[in-house]
């Protein structure tokens, strides 16, 4: 009699359960399907508790059936009342992929030692089957443990026997508990002895949806299912199938019913406290375990795992970023929370042992978010660790916040251990991270793409991302449009091995109507970089407006990874390849190494530093970019410069600030970039380090729309002789110095002064003459007179260019051949005392005597 009532119970939950709960006709017919075989038990059974329990459901769901007829159904939560809703339909990318990208889905089969196929198809039934003379499915190899699991580890067994050994140990019944997949009463989901809080905190937050009226999403996750009864059905073979989306597609993902077992009370898979024997959430667990490498996964956050186990597109918070506005946020998530179309958990940073202890809160560990519930101004949430310590924040009593004493607040027995309510602004004091998992059913329009990336060297700087993965996003209406990047798997990553190895993604995004950008910027929005294998990025598009989105990285291990970006919107949404907006790029490679590496504009040889030549033959846009080389050997500090200016096509010996038509800006390590529109002509560009003597290689690169090639200018003095002088000292009562110079055949020579170091204050003005003879009778042969000014900055050297010398010039009678160097002065003495040097670059050999006082 008692397994008869019981049964037609079982058989009207089900209907209840599986019922749509959207008010509709069919609606009706279910809820009063349900009463008929709730009265029918009600009839048989004998304990006054089961008839109480019995004619209150009934009394219950007829007047929901009343409430449907008058359109006023609404289905009641614990925290909140929501209308229910179907579930939505996740759209699906349409567009056709390359042989490239479908290249791409199949090496994302591959991972962790394991074949996990694109998923074509339900299984059917015979997969499931048992037939004469077949042992149950067993998969190979088995999924590793961690060492600390391995000191309590008790063997494989199949899930029954499990299950029955655990019980016994773990509960204080006497009989063993047997394995089932469905339970009426509340699951308290735990971990014990594995890592992976996150996965447990992933299951509890799909748990909550489904208890408050919402359809489950393993319907379509896990096989086989029992769809008449809305519970997932047991394998006769012991093999169980799931749906999960990685590596760029929905997956299949084969998996035994083996579950580690322990020697101790300890328990190495998720577990129900209150139904021991509820099997399906470790099967779950086991499946995305086999995924992410074994039972020593070391962990991951919420957000990653319920992508993978639902597909729903993950976003991370951070808590304590100044652009997370506590009200806006409540706003988005209590209304879709309300609608079953978020999972939301939460996670810490880092804390001191003491801190954690006296905060009731675990470190570096993710907390479920079961409900949201709002009374006038006070906002909270119900929060369950998913630890089997069931430590609870002390922040506060076990009953919501907003409930005064004798308010019929919830006691602390009728609460799961380890939940506990926190008012939402008192999240962002203490939780660093919250994981918002979307319905993808909220868009009607996807479009994605996959693609590869390898790291080619050391990130110097992150400035240059003309090599990056970039795409083209279209929006066909104005509308909010969500950028998902999504890291493939590989084996071997996210392990114990690579914890803090794995390395940084982000998205930039840009106004650059889908072209390529070359340097990173003047980015409309900068995602923030992330460690986990997906990104989010949100923006409001303009209709038919091409944005550029740029995947960014840093510190990525070697070798080579796949992606998928996904672009979702409410109205039509395209994305494609962006294209360089230059048809043409040359580059030319260099270095700053000895005698060229001049350093900034302010050393005396920064004209010494790397020069290059275009000729441009008709008016255009340009952009040119310089980034030092840097491999595993060599991570370099060094800044960097470029400076553009209008020439003859030759090198620059002289620097106005009127000459640079462009640059770009301030030193920047590793890279620099600009852009510009010129005019046909001759242009020089010099390239600088920030600090003199720096020595690196680097490549200088120019796009433009017309066949364009760099020549690099010889360095001043090139082919000729140099010849250096003493240091020629000017002390404070000296301002005016001289040295013979001899020549023995005809030469051109160039005359470079410049401070022996750089000065520390404010120096004086200097000239240099090349004259024949001294006194009232002497000739000035040349000058250093530049931009009609006699006496100019030593800064960046003077100078004395290209004076054709003749013997005859020095011979007997002529006074001689003087090299002049001469301080304006100031009408009194000098205050300091001032070194210059002198380099001469000449075709032919000369003697240059030492520098001796004159008065010309």
């Amino acid at each position: 009699m008692a397994a008869k009532w019981s049964m037609l119970e079982q058989q009207a939950l089900s209907i209840e359960n599986n019922a749509s709960k959207t008010g509709s006709t069919a609606d009706l017919e279910a809820t009063i399907n349900s009463v008929e075989l709730y009265l029918q038990a009600l009839r048989l059974v004998d304990t006054p508790s089961d008839r109480k329990r019995l004619d209150t459901k009934c009394k219950e769901l007829l007047a929901r059936a009343e409430k449907i007829k008058n359109g006023s159904y609404t289905c009641s939560t614990s925290s909140n009342r929501v209308l229910v809703r179907r579930e939505l339909k996740a759209p699906v990318s349409a567009r056709k992929l390359t042989t490239r990208e479908n290249i791409i889905i199949l090496e994302g089969s591959k991972l962790n030692g394991f074949i996990f196929k694109p998923w074509t198809s339900a299984p059917g039934p015979d997969e499931f089957l048992l037939r004469e003379g077949q042992e149950p499915f067993t998969d190979s190899p088995l999924l590793p443990l961690s060492s600390e699991q391995l000191e309590t580890f008790g063997g494989w067994k199949r899930a029954d026997d499990a299950i029955s050994s655990m019980s016994n140990r773990t509960t204080e019944q006497h009989s063993p508990v047997k394995a089932m997949m469905h339970t009426n009463e509340p699951m308290d989901l735990v971990q014990d002895l594995t890592s992976d809080c996150s996965v447990v905190a992933s299951l509890c937050a799909g748990i909550s949806r489904v208890q408050a009226g919402h359809p489950k999403i393993l319907r379509s996750i896990v096989h086989p299912y029992d769809f008449e009864n809305d519970q997932i059905s047991f394998s006769p073979n012991r093999k169980y199938i799931l749906k999960l989306y990685f590596n760029g597609c929905w997956r299949r993902v084969e998996i035994d019913d083996f579950l580690p077992s322990s020697k101790s009370s300890r328990v190495l898979h998720v577990i129900d406290r209150r139904n021991p024997g509820l099997l399906w959430p470790a099967l779950v667990e086991k499946a995305y375990l086999k995924v992410r490498g074994g039972y020593d996964f070391p962990g991951s956050n919420s957000g990653t795992d319920l992508a993978v186990l639902t597909g729903w597109l993950p976003q991370q918070v951070f808590l304590h970023d100044e652009g997370v506005e506590p009200d806006r946020l409540w706003e988005e998530i209590a209304t879709n929370f309300t609608e079953g179309n978020v999972l939301i958990t939460i996670g810490t940073g880092k804390l001191p042992s003491r801190e954690q202890k006296y905060l009731g809160l675990a470190a570096e560990h993710d907390y479920a978010v079961l409900a949201l519930s709002s009374n006038k101004d006070v906002r909270e949430i119900l929060v369950k660790n998913p630890w089997a310590d069931g430590d609870v924040w002390k922040g506060a009593s076990r009953r919501r916040p907003n409930q005064e004493d004798g308010s019929g607040s919830t006691a602390d027995e009728e609460m799961l251990p380890g939940t506990f309510w926190m008012e939402f602004n008192s999240m962002f004091n203490y939780f660093e991270n919250m994981y918002i998992n979307w319905n993808p059913g909220l868009f009607a329009n996807r479009e994605e793409l996959h693609f590869s990336w390898q790291q080619q060297g050391l990130d110097q700087s992150g400035n240059i991302l003309v090599d990056n993965p970039q795409f083209a996003i279209t929006a066909g209406k104005d509308s909010e449009v969500w950028i998902l990047l999504s890291r493939h798997f590989r084996t071997g990553d996210y392990s114990q091995e690579t914890v803090g190895k794995n390395g940084y993604i982000s998205i930039y995004l840009y106004e650059r109507h889908g072209w390529r950008v070359l340097a990173s910027g003047s980015a409309k929005i900068r995602g923030p970089f992330v460690d986990s294998p997906n990104t989010l990025l949100r923006f409001k598009a303009t209709a038919r407006t091409a944005y550029t989105a740029v995947v960014v990285f840093q510190e990525l291990p070697p070798g080579k990874m796949n992606f998928t970006l996904s672009a979702l919107s409410k109205g039509p949404v395209t994305v494609s390849e962006a294209r360089l907006r230059y048809p043409e790029r040359s580059s030319i490679k260099s270095s700053w190494h000895g005698s060229t590496a001049g350093g900034n504009s302010d050393s005396p040889n920064y004209l010494a530093n790397p020069q290059f030549r275009i000729r441009l033959s008709s008016k255009q846009r340009l952009a040119l970019l310089l980034r030092v080389k840097c491999d595993e050997k060599q991570e370099s500090n060094i800044h960097v410069k470029m400076l553009l200016v209008f020439s003859d096509g030759s090198r620059i010996v002289r620097l106005r600030p009127r000459d640079v038509l462009a640059h770009s800006g301030d030193y920047r390590r590793g890279s620099a970039f600009f852009e510009t529109e010129l005019d046909s002509g001759n242009y020089t560009i010099i390239c600088s380090t920030f600090d003199p003597n720096q020595h690196a290689d680097f490549t200088l690169e120019l796009y433009s729309n017309e066949n364009t090639p760099l020549i690099q200018l010889p360095p001043d003095g090139s082919g000729r002789l140099s010849i250096r002088s003493a240091p020629a000292v000017f002390d404070t009562n000296t301002d005016r110095l001289l040295a013979p110079l001899t020549i023995k055949r005809m030469s051109r020579v160039t005359v470079i002064a410049r401070h022996e170091t750089p000065p520390a204050v404010a120096q004086s003005l200097f000239k240099m003459t090349l004259e024949q003879g001294q006194g009232p009778y002497k000739q000035v042969l040349a000058s250093s007179k530049f931009d009609n000014e006699e006496f100019t900055s030593v800064s960046a050297g003077i100078r004395v260019g290209d004076v054709d010398l003749q013997p005859s010039m020095c011979s007997p009678g002529t006074g001689g051949l003087w090299l002049v160097l001469e301080r304006l002065s100031q009408g009194q003495a000098s205050p300091r005392v001032e070194t210059l040097e002198v380099e001469v670059f000449t075709d032919e050999k000369l003697e240059m005597g030492p520098w001796g006082l004159g008065e010309g």
